[in-house]
């Protein structure tokens, strides 16, 4: 609430009026003040009425925050799954060697169940045209 009220008075201002507006809020004596009222105002809500808010609010905020702190190596997970994922392809499409010894074919490499199908076609038409 305090927040859309401060809002609305910086909406029509210029940026230097409103950063000489906003600058005397952002105290730290002003910040404990707020927090402190903010913590009084939850305690007043929720804690004192024996809501089971605050339970929900602590297993979803701590999901949330778990989820965050685990983000950066999810993500460099899936950037590396990624660039495996490029050299698989290469490999089954590119790099697919076999050998023709005594007139049976053997497959040397073969990654994925797709490049495995692929390299069977390979071979099959490889065989079918001998």
């Amino acid at each position: 609430m305090a927040m859309r009220q401060i809002l609305n008075e910086i909406r029509g201002m210029k940026v230097k009026d409103a950063a000489a507006h906003v600058k005397p809020l952002l105290t730290v004596s002003n910040l404990k003040t707020s927090t402190q009222r903010a913590l009084d105002n939850y305690h007043v809500k929720y804690i004192q009425t024996d809501s089971i808010q605050p339970l929900y609010h602590l297993c979803f905020g701590g999901m949330i925050f778990s989820y965050l702190i685990a983000l950066p190596e999810e993500r460099r997970h899936l950037e590396h799954q990624q660039h495996i994922k490029e050299h698989v392809i290469v490999i089954g499409l590119f790099l697919v060697l076999w050998r023709i010894g005594n007139g049976v074919c053997r497959l040397l490499v073969f990654s994925s169940g797709l490049n495995l199908i692929l390299c069977c076609a390979v071979l099959m038409i490889h065989i079918h045209s001998k």
